[in-house]
C-alpha cells in the first residue's frame, strides 16, 4: 500500500509543458503600440552603450518589453552596442525570424543599422537587405544581411528600425515543411497532439515589422554562407534542365 501511494505521488507531480496557443500579435498592434510607447532616450547620446558586439551571433528578441527611443522623429526599439577595436574590416550579420507559423500573417523584424565614431557622431546607416535562406536546420533558416564595419574611427553600432524599412518587404520562397510544429514521440503523453498543418507553400513578399528576433554578431563561416547563398528575389524563368543537359552531352 505504502509503495502504491509513493507511486501515485509521483503521478501527480509530472507536469506536462506548457503548449502556446495564443496567436502573435498582429503587425498593426505592434506599430500602434509603438508609437504610443514613451521613449527614454531621444538621441544618440542618450544611449545605453553597455554591451560589446558579440563574438559571434546571439539570439535576442525586440518586443513591447523592449526600450524604445525616438530618433529621427520616429519612435524605434534599439540594441546598442560597443564595436571591438579596429584592426581590418570585418561583417557583422543579421538574421531574422517571421513572427507567424503561416507567412500571410506574419512580419519580419528588419534592421537598420547605425556605426558612430567615439563622439557619437553617425558615420554611416544602412537599412539591412534581407535574403532568404532555408537550411535543414532551423536555426539557420530565416531572412539574412550583414554591414561591413571598414571605418577605423567606427565605435558603436545601434540597430533600430527606419520607416524606409517598415515600409518595405522581404521576399520568401517557402518551403512546405519549414517553421512546423516537432512531431511528438509516440511514447510521450504528448502523442495525442497532432501536429501542426505545414505552412502554406508558395512564395511571399513578407513585410517588415519593428518587433521580432533577432540574431547578430561578428560574422562565421556558417553564417557567411547563409549571407552569400540567400534569395533575394523571384528567380528569372529560364529553358529548365534539359536544353542544359542537351548541350553538355553535345559538346562531348
Amino acid at each position: 500500500m505504502l509503495a502504491s501511494l509513493v507511486l501515485a505521488g509521483c503521478v501527480h507531480a509530472i507536469r506536462l509543458p506548457a503548449i502556446k496557443t495564443a496567436p502573435p500579435p498582429a503587425r498593426a498592434a505592434v506599430l500602434k503600440s509603438l508609437q504610443a510607447a514613451s521613449p527614454c532616450c531621444r538621441a544618440w547620446t542618450d544611449l545605453p552603450y553597455n554591451d560589446a558586439l558579440p563574438a559571434e551571433p546571439r539570439e535576442y528578441t525586440i518586443d513591447k518589453f523592449s526600450p524604445v527611443a525616438e530618433l529621427d522623429g520616429a519612435n524605434t526599439h534599439f540594441l546598442a552596442f560597443v564595436l571591438p577595436k579596429f584592426s581590418k574590416p570585418y561583417r557583422v550579420v543579421f538574421q531574422t525570424q517571421p513572427s507567424a507559423r503561416h507567412l500571410g500573417n506574419s512580419f519580419l523584424f528588419a534592421p537598420t543599422v547605425t556605426v558612430l565614431d567615439a563622439n557619437f557622431k553617425p558615420i554611416a546607416s544602412t537599412d539591412v537587405s534581407l535574403c532568404v535562406y532555408i537550411s535543414w536546420r532551423p536555426s539557420m533558416s530565416g531572412s539574412f544581411g550583414a554591414v561591413t564595419i571598414s571605418n577605423p574611427n567606427a565605435q558603436y553600432l545601434v540597430v533600430t528600425t527606419s520607416k524606409k524599412q517598415l515600409a518595405a518587404t522581404t521576399y520568401w520562397a517557402q518551403s512546405p515543411t519549414s517553421f512546423s510544429n516537432v512531431n511528438a514521440p509516440s511514447t510521450t503523453a504528448l502523442a495525442s497532439i497532432n501536429p501542426a498543418t505545414p505552412v502554406t507553400s508558395g512564395s511571399f513578399n513578407v513585410p517588415h515589422g519593428p518587433e521580432g528576433t533577432l540574431t547578430l554578431g561578428r560574422m562565421t563561416p556558417a553564417y557567411a554562407s547563409a549571407v552569400d547563398n540567400g534569395l533575394c528575389g523571384k528567380p528569372a524563368p529560364g529553358p529548365g534542365l534539359l536544353p542544359e543537359l542537351r548541350r553538355a552531352f553535345h559538346n562531348r
